[in-house]
């Protein structure tokens, strides 16, 4: 009898592979294990599906009870030239454009199996398994996963995606809450005055954006950088306006920020290949970026606010008059005095930071000389944790400190039970996700109105703005 398998004779490749594409559709949510936390290498899951199932099935498996199986209930070809055809003609087919869901949300059913034959009892073995995908889809498949990796981060996610929600179940994600809720209103209490109150009642603060800044060496002006100053796809941005003071070389020499509704009435960039442009009406030079290096390195960058995103609460109303549920309306406005707060966050850092390092909380190493991108070092990052502001690295701080106060408090207590470790697992993941979305290499995206994360490029691009 011949033993040969499925995935070893065909594979419907132009069809995962738009599938995969399908996965990371901009604007639509990733699969769900890709957001618990960043991983470099991960796998498409309706790739690692048809790899699995595949594995296990005879070279003469019906092909299209295979493609059910996988989730794949159309013709995604024929939908790409259709789509393709469509933006040609500037047409939008909408958000079913393929006719069926993306691949990966679908379960196969125990009739799917049956109608291609799987195995009812297997186990699939992936010794390096990394974020998990293959166990993953092997489970949802009904087979029995064992699965490992040599990186500690990796095998951390892996139980995390696998293991930990199947053995432990709702009970960990009621422990979970109750961590949660505990952990945030410790954090809030240490947090004090870090993020002050917006001036306009109803809103709350979103975002806030920063440029880094210079001192130009020809007129001693202060200069914010950003390659743009664009802030929404509708023409919203920033004009920036120049306190020239008593001329070149005086003091007061800042740049305010108003916000503007029209493209045409955003300031030009102030910095384009590295090279800087000065602001200043009565000075206007180019700063060359050995210059820009030179002062990152020497004197380190400093940082301006230019704007902040905030949420305005909307009341609404049922149509029977009651009020509905609020809605949040986004808005931007430039920066007030009220905003400056960096005085008391530079206290709190010379309080805490002495024990901070001791302890650990914070990170002490040194970005690594020698690798193959030294741009945190040539911008004046020396340190893993230059790459945070001093208030990011505060609401770091101290995130971390409550952490481990709570952990060592059940530990002392006799409360980590495997169900309360798992959860705080889970808890570590959401500070990670904190620091990835809460640090100076972020970006603001203007089409999305949103902000991109530390490693949405995977590498350690400097960021001119944050």
């Amino acid at each position: 009898m011949s033993d040969v398998r499925l995935i070893e004779r065909w594979l419907p490749i132009a069809e995962i592979g738009i599938e995969s594409l399908r996965e990371r559709t901009p604007m639509t949510p990733f699969p769900a294990p890709n957001r618990l936390h960043v991983w470099w290498a991960r796998r498409p899951l309706v790739a690692s599906r048809a790899a699995v199932l595949a594995s296990l099935l005879p070279a003469d498996t019906d092909p299209s009870s295979f493609l059910h199986a996988l989730g794949i209930h159309g013709d995604p070809m024929a939908a790409r030239r259709r789509i393709a055809a469509a933006d040609r003609k500037g047409e939008r087919l909408g958000k079913d454009a393929y006719g069926y869901p993306r691949a990966f949300l679908y379960r196969a059913t125990k009739a799917d199996l049956t109608a291609v034959g799987a195995p009812s009892k297997s186990t699939v073995l992936d010794p390096t398994a990394g974020g998990g995908a293959i166990p993953f889809e092997a489970m949802r498949l009904g087979f029995k996963a064992i699965a490992n990796d040599l990186n500690p981060v990796a095998a951390t996610i892996l139980g995390a995606t696998v293991d930990i929600p199947q053995r432990l179940g709702l009970p960990m994600v009621k422990e979970y809450e109750s961590i949660g809720l505990s952990f945030r209103n410790r954090v809030r209490s240490k947090f004090g005055d870090a993020f002050p109150d917006e001036p306009v009642p109803n809103t709350r603060p979103d975002c806030y954006l920063w440029a880094r800044t210079i001192t130009c060496p020809y007129c001693s002006g202060r200069v914010p950088l950003s390659p743009n100053w664009r802030l929404n796809a509708a023409g919203r941005g920033i004009r920036v306006v120049p306190t020239t003071a008593g001329g070149p070389n005086s003091q007061g020499r800042i740049c305010k920020f108003e916000i503007v509704d029209k493209a045409a009435d955003h300031s030009g960039g102030t910095v384009s290949d590295g090279d800087a442009t000065c602001p200043f009406p009565d000075c206007a030079r180019v700063i060359d970026g050995t210059e820009v290096k030179r002062q990152a390195q020497t004197e380190g960058l400093g940082e301006q606010l230019f704007a902040v995103v905030f949420k305005r609460k909307i009341e609404t109303r049922l149509k029977s008059g009651k009020l509905g549920k609020p809605k949040w309306e986004r808005g931007y406005r430039a920066p007030v005095p009220s905003d400056d707060n960096s005085g008391a966050i530079a206290a709190s850092m010379a309080e805490k930071l002495p024990e901070w390092e001791t302890l650990d909380v914070v990170p002490n190493e040194e970005y690594p000389a020698g690798t193959n991108d030294d741009r945190p070092r040539q911008y004046g990052m020396p340190l893993w944790r230059d790459m945070f502001s001093p208030r990011q690295l505060l609401g770091h701080g101290i995130a971390a400190e409550v952490f481990r106060e709570m952990v060592e408090e059940d530990r002392s207590a006799g409360r980590l039970s495997p169900i309360r470790r798992a959860a705080y697992v889970y808890i570590a993941f959401a500070l990670d996700k904190l620091r990835d979305y809460n640090s100076r290499m972020t970006r603001w995206i203007p089409n999305r109105e949103t902000m991109a994360n530390t490693f949405d490029r995977h590498d350690f691009a400097f960021k001119w703005s944050y």
